[in-house]
């Protein structure tokens, strides 16, 4: 066992009771002599009092001679087998002998020393100066030379002779160690005989106090029935006359004046006695937690000792008070006796010693009943010396735990002598052992009023099994699942209650565990029981370091729970389950990851068979994998073969709702969502790699990527794109070196198909806020900063978007065309669409629309909403658009002619008797021709000092028309003067853009003007050459 807490007094008992008692002394181990007596001794000694101890008991077991005559035979028989043995050989004594060849040795070496230094001091002598040679050898210096060296050649030939005589004695060795040898074996019988001796004296001294006298009967019969004895002697003591209550209460009084004088001037109270009281006639000084001492006093001499009277024990469970015998009169002569010579002070520590011992002697008691109760089979207990050690879950594999009980004695401080008395008193100190270390930090609260030993183990229990849970919680708070609090992880502590500490780990979303620590055998537990929970149980009872093994067998049932719950879900959602495919582990590591515990492998019906969806929990989190396999049909592919199928596994992204373990109908269609954009991202990356065009998946925010996958980027480069030019019926392909992104927006499960955003931006294409509309059918939408746009595309799981999503840039490509288009002339966009596209030209005289509509592969029609002015030019403007850059001329044709559709709208209104027609030649030239008076103009848009004008001439009539005297003056003077936006020049007037609506107005009122009177009966109008023809109510006009 590891080191106990020593004392520095024996045990409790000895040490209160005095030398003469039957308690052993002090020097027990020195006999009569004064002899120190060997350990071997004792022994014997020992050997012997148990051996006639073993013959008393077992005479006093049996009550009868048989017994005793058969122990007697017994030991008889004994004796004459050994009678036949030879005795045992004589010790050889080769202690403290030393060969003569290295003593030799050192001789030489020290007489080698020796000359040296005789020669150095020599050497330090100084020269004296003669002033003859003769007196050189007579000098004191030279004498002193000489006398040196005599003297060290005289003592090492005194040792040289010594090791001659040595050598000489040498060669009788063997016979000499013999007779060493008998003298040492004598020395020892005749001691064996001494110590025997010394031995039985000792005994009848001891003895002597344990001897009781016969009783003597007849004096007892006298004493009891006559009440006098006449054979006791008389020495004719007078009894003392009986106190009265005034003088008892007076003489209290007196001695507790005494007390108190005596303890505030004469004694030195020590710090264990500071809380005392004076009361009938006596000093009480109360210890918490320890005892209460009643001392007082016999003489009013202030250096007379102190008396012991009485003593009460504070703590339990023990007796309040000592009961009258040997125990308490042994203890009162011991307490009298230090109080005579130490004083308080003495009597302090003494008490204290006898109390802590005590305390450990209940403790001892309490531990022995418990191992032999409820912890019996679980608990060691031994008693050494003053110290008490109780090991616990003895059967549990791995290193020893145990507590040590013993005495300790604070370290004495460099303080005053108050501080200094008050830290050297002992205590009872507890120290705790964890698979043989010592574990220092913990501090064990010890009941010092209620002394408990199965408290102090309940304690240290609660700790161990607290530390044990602890080291679990902080390994699986590491991991991803409970690390972000997304499953449930509660340690519960108790501190004196191990049963109630405990681990509760919640595995998925609707299972859970508790892990906790039998107190009495050790053993984990998991609740709640069944066949997994106990299969894990053992693993775990079986481990040396149960806190090492805990989180990993955790992270076993989170998987199985994970699993179980995982496959009942799918089941009920129509997946299936694909139990005959059984990779390897080697096959699992290479594909999952080294530390994967278990694997499910999924498969949509409505996917393709080459696809699968694999599961592998851990604490980490639920991971998913999109697995693809070599093989396209399971059915060809052997059993046994299906492990080495696998030709790819990639992991899904991350998500709270895989890595939380609750999974849910909303969470599995998450999954499917998001394996079925990444088998497309898988499809398109593989497609684009085999046409060679550069191609590459970025991770972007959750904004732009709302399914948290990264997006395919795809860049068609110049010498890359002829290919596909063919493909899409465009003339020219509008991406070169642009990127296009392709994101993955869900699955159409009406129709099990993959739906993908595809977001393209056109590199000189900018568009403004206004067009930003939402599309017709939801099939594009544009930006409205940075003029990228987006449609969506719907496709097969499985099946490669790319060829799909080129067919759809080409004609996106065309819409962004026209509204790039319509950004150039400041015109608003509605409904735009890959079908069609409107927008409006003019506000005024109303909303004047433009519908440009794109069926299949027939041309582009364009149609005018109802009043639009522009309604007599839309064939015009179809034939127009038609043409290469269409639109910009139709756009331009419509802002040139817009003043002067209005104006023509503004005659026709006027003209309430259809004398008027205008006639479209074309988009820049139009005709037009007045009943009454006749008259005909030609209207053409021609470029005049780099500006657009129209030009207004008037045409002559046919030969028999005649023309208005005053309408040709009116037209002669606007000529030759001019107006707002216009002015007359020869042959005829010239207006701006904008100047040609005034223009026509102006004329327009002068035939207003110069109109006759009665106009012509209505219904007949006068053809171009002079013939009347009847008025048809339809807008039809012939042309020439």
């Amino acid at each position: 066992m590891p080191g106990l807490l020593r004392s520095e007094r024996d045990d409790c008992w000895e040490a209160a009771l005095p030398q003469g008692s039957c308690a052993r002394p002090a020097n027990m181990n020195d006999d009569k002599l004064g002899r120190r007596v060997t350990e071997d001794e004792q022994q014997d000694r020992f050997l012997s009092t148990n051996g006639t101890q073993d013959v008393m008991r077992d005479r006093q077991a049996h009550g009868d001679s048989v017994a005793f005559e058969a122990s007697r035979v017994k030991s008889s028989a004994s004796m004459e087998n050994m009678s036949g043995q030879l005795p045992p050989e004589i010790e050889h004594i080769t202690f403290g002998y030393l060969p003569l060849s290295q003593l030799v040795t050192r001789l030489v070496q020290d007489t080698f020393n020796g000359l040296a230094e005789c020669i150095n001091d020599m050497a330090d002598l100084p020269v004296p100066r003669l002033e003859s040679e003769e007196n050189a050898d007579t000098s004191r210096f030279n004498l002193q030379k000489k006398q040196r060296m005599l003297h060290f050649a005289q003592e090492r030939r005194a040792r040289f002779i010594k090791i001659l005589v040595l050598s000489k004695w040498s060669q009788q060795a063997e016979s000499i160690s013999k007779v060493i040898d008998l003298r040492v074996w004598l020395e020892s019988q005749r001691k064996l005989y001494d110590d025997a001796c010394s031995w039985m004296g000792e005994l009848k001294r001891i003895m002597e106090s344990e001897r009781m006298p016969n009783p003597d009967m007849i004096t007892a019969l006298e004493a009891l029935s006559l009440g006098k004895a006449p054979g006791l002697p008389d020495l004719g003591y007078l009894a003392p006359q009986p106190l009265s209550p005034s003088q008892l209460l007076k003489a209290l009084r007196r001695i507790n004046t005494q007390l108190s004088i005596r303890l505030h001037l004469h004694e030195s109270i020590p710090p264990a006695f500071r809380d005392h009281s004076i009361a009938n006639g006596r000093v009480t000084f109360r210890v918490p937690n320890e005892f209460e001492v009643d001392l007082s006093i016999a003489d009013e001499d202030p250096s007379s000792q102190l008396y012991f009277l009485d003593l009460r024990f504070l703590f339990s469970p023990t007796l309040v008070e000592i009961p009258q015998g040997h125990l308490r009169g042994e203890l009162e002569h011991r307490i009298n006796e230090v109080l005579s010579h130490d004083g308080l002070r003495g009597c302090s520590h003494f008490l204290h010693d006898f109390v802590l011992s005590h305390k450990l002697d209940i403790l001892r008691h309490q531990a022995y009943r418990l191992s032999q109760e409820k912890w019996s089979e679980h608990l060691k207990v031994e008693a050494v010396h003053r110290s008490l050690i109780v090991q616990y879950w003895i059967s549990r594999p791995g290193g020893r735990n145990w507590i040590e009980l013993g005495i300790r004695r604070w370290r004495a401080r460099k303080s005053s002598w108050f501080r200094q008395e008050e830290e050297n008193e002992s205590h009872i100190g507890i120290r705790w052992f964890r698979a043989g270390q010592e574990m220092k930090d913990i501090t064990i609260n010890f009941n010092l009023e209620q002394s408990s030993v199965e408290a102090i183990l309940n304690q240290i229990i609660s700790a161990h099994t607290d530390l044990i849970l602890k080291e679990t919680t902080a390994k699986l708070r590491e991991s991803h699942v409970y690390s972000r609090k997304t499953l449930r992880l509660k340690h519960t502590r108790s501190v004196a209650k191990p049963a109630e500490s405990r681990l509760f780990v919640q595995l998925t979303s609707s299972q859970s565990c508790t892990v906790v620590q039998e107190p009495v055998t050790g053993k984990l537990a998991i609740m709640p029981a069944s066949t997994v929970n106990s299969r894990v149980e053992r693993e775990l009872n079986g481990l040396v370091s149960p806190e090492n093994g805990v989180s990993s067998r955790i992270a076993q049932l989170r998987a199985i729970a994970a699993c179980d719950e995982i496959e009942h879900l799918v089941r009920c959602q129509g997946w299936e389950i694909v139990n005959s495919m059984k990779p390897s582990q080697e096959t699992l590591r290479q594909h999952f990851g080294a530390d994967v515990l278990r694997v499910i492998l999924l498969r949509r019906r409505s996917w393709n068979v080459q696809w699968l969806l694999a599961l592998t929990p851990s604490l980490a989190g639920d991971v998913w994998w999109v697995v693809e396999l070599h093989d396209r049909k399971l059915q060809r592919v052997p059993s046994a073969a299906l492990g080495l199928s696998i030709r790819t596994a990639f992991k899904m992204p991350a998500n709270e709702v895989c890595a939380s373990g609750e999974l849910s109908i909303a969470g599995l269609s998450w999954i499917e969502r998001t394996a079925a954009s990444l088998i497309s991202q898988f499809t398109d990356s593989r497609q684009l790699s085999i046409q060679d065009l550069p191609h590459r998946l970025v991770k972007h925010m959750p904004k732009r990527s709302p399914s948290g996958l990264p997006i395919l980027h795809v860049r068609f480069p110049d010498e890359r794109a002829q290919k596909f030019q063919r493909s899409c019926k465009s003339p020219k392909f509008p991406w070169n070196d642009q990127t296009v992104r392709i994101l993955f927006m869900g699955i159409d499960a009406t129709k099990s198909l993959a739906n993908h955003l595809v977001v393209a931006q056109r590199g000189c294409t900018t568009l403004r806020s206004q067009s930003l509309e939402s599309i017709v059918g939801g099939f594009i939408k544009f930006h409205p900063i940075s003029g990228a746009f987006a449609f969506r595309l719907s496709t097969p799981v499985g099946q490669s978007t790319i060829p799909a999503i080129l067919d759809r840039l080409a004609r996106v490509q065309r819409l962004i065309d026209y509204v790039s288009t319509l950004q150039a002339f400041e015109l608003e966009p509605h409904n735009l669409s890959l079908g069609q596209l409107e927008f409006s030209h003019a506000a005024s005289p109303r909303d004047c629309r433009t519908k440009i509509s794109f069926i299949g592969d027939e041309p582009p029609q364009i149609s005018l909403n109802h009043g639009n002015p522009h309604l007599r030019i839309q064939d015009q403007l179809t034939t127009l658009f038609r043409k290469a850059n269409g639109l910009n001329q139709v756009v331009c044709s419509l802002q040139l002619t817009l003043p002067l559709m209005r104006a023509f709208m503004a005659i026709e209104a006027t003209d309430n008797n259809n004398e008027v027609d205008i006639l479209p030649r074309s988009i820049d030239w139009y005709h037009v021709r007045y009943q009454n008076p006749p008259a005909r103009f030609d209207l053409r848009l021609r470029k005049r000092r780099d500006n657009l004008v129209w030009f207004l001439q008037q045409q002559s009539l046919e030969k028999d028309g005649k023309q208005d005297q005053r309408l040709q003056d009116q037209l002669e003077s606007m000529i030759k003067g001019r107006g707002e936006g216009w002015i007359g020049v020869k042959p005829g007037l010239v207006a701006t853009v904008n100047g040609v609506e005034a223009l026509l107005k102006r004329i327009n009122d002068v035939f207003q003007q110069v109109r006759p009177a009665e106009p012509a009966p209505t219904g007949e109008k006068q053809d171009f050459k002079g013939q009347k023809r009847k008025a048809e109510d339809s807008d039809v006009v012939v042309l020439d």
